[in-house]
């Protein structure tokens, strides 16, 4: 007698188990692994190798969300559904079982119930918060997932049979459905679109997550122009709502790269005071080249009045940068001022000793 394997739950699956790793140490081990651990593969390969750990991390993250979160259409049960749903003397011959056209009616609405559900869960209440750029691709890529999933489930024959069965009784769902259907369609069209031109971003937004703050400042210009280009050609994320959370989630990851720049050599009054200074520097640096270019960006589109206008809340955009580097600012003067009395120190002035 062979031994039947007991059925995997999701978290014993592989993409559970693996996603398990990476929120563990996996990912933190590589990262602490010392210079020489690495052998003879140059800096340059081994940050690319980080992170594109990372980026399978991520998108692993996001498999799994589409497991846990997708919409899983009710199916009938297997006496009622397994027919061949285009022929309708077997179709009538199912719907003549008792109980089966409220059985039927039932999945539709349950289908109903929960398309709503996915379908209402826009993006239109969803602020940038302390976000990254990425987060947005991550949102759609999960949204276009949960959407084909269903497109899928509805090629299958049991939905088939619920939905010929549907017809063949006159429900009172179908033209709901029928509705529902449509928005369904146009909702993976819409995620579809989105994420493809999320991801012709991911080259420019990356040095914001990897690179140095000079490094961003380097691939600003490439950034704004390819953001330029999805905001005047994209068919549904190119709304204000949506532009201008995503400005702010590009402005939430240079503040997050600029504090990692700053602590890169440990706590402020353990670095050597130069090197801090240079730090705090290169933030005010990206903040004034950020607005910069932001300002050239607009100002090339106006002198195409009829096309689309970068007419954002510069408010929004910008003002979380600007109470950053106010505080920068701060320090910037504080451990100036350090540094010069240091230098004072090491001088020996006439009458000092009696002060």
């Amino acid at each position: 007698m062979t031994r039947r394997s007991a059925p995997q739950t999701a978290p014993s699956l592989p993409p559970f188990s693996l996603r398990c790793a990476f929120r563990g140490d996996l990912t933190d081990r590589f990262r602490s692994q010392s210079a020489r651990a690495w052998g003879k593969s140059p800096e340059d390969h081994t940050k690319e190798f980080l992170a594109g750990l990372k980026k399978f991390g991520e998108g692993l993250a996001e498999t799994v969300s589409s497991l846990q979160g997708g919409v899983e259409l009710q199916k009938p049960r297997s006496e009622l559904s397994d027919i061949n749903p285009a022929l309708p003397e077997a179709l009538n011959s199912v719907l003549a079982k008792e109980g089966a056209e409220e059985h039927f009616e039932a999945c539709l609405a349950s289908w109903c119930s929960e398309t709503e559900k996915l379908i209402e869960d826009s993006d239109a209440d969803k602020e940038a918060g302390d976000l990254g750029p990425d987060s947005e691709l991550e949102y759609w890529r999960s949204r276009q997932s949960r959407f084909n999933s269903i497109t899928e489930q509805l090629k299958t024959r049991d939905c088939k049979v619920v939905l010929a069965a549907a017809n063949a009784s006159k429900s009172r769902l179908l033209k709901k459905w029928k509705q529902l259907d449509n928005q369904i369609t146009d909702a993976a069209n819409e995620a579809r679109d989105n994420v493809k031109y999320l991801s012709t971003l991911e080259k420019y937004t990356d040095p914001l997550y990897h690179g140095s703050v000079q490094g961003i400042i380097d691939g600003l210009p490439g950034l704004m122009n390819n953001v330029k280009m999805m905001h005047t050609i994209a068919r549904y994320y190119n709304t204000t709502e949506r532009m201008t959370r995503l400005f702010c989630k590009i402005t939430n990851q240079m503040i997050a790269n600029c504090k990692v720049g700053i602590m890169s050599k440990g706590k402020l009054w353990d670095q050597p005071i130069p090197d801090l200074l240079v730090a705090l520097e290169g933030c005010q640096a990206l903040n004034n080249y950020y607005q910069e270019q932001y300002r050239l960006t607009k100002e090339k589109l106006m002198t195409q009045p009829k096309g689309k206008q970068f007419d954002f809340s510069e408010n929004l955009i910008f003002n979380k940068f600007e109470l950053f580097c106010k505080r920068v600012q701060k320090l910037t003067d504080m451990f100036s001022t350090i540094q010069q009395f240091s230098t004072l120190a090491k001088h020996n002035i006439e009458g000092m000793d009696s002060l």
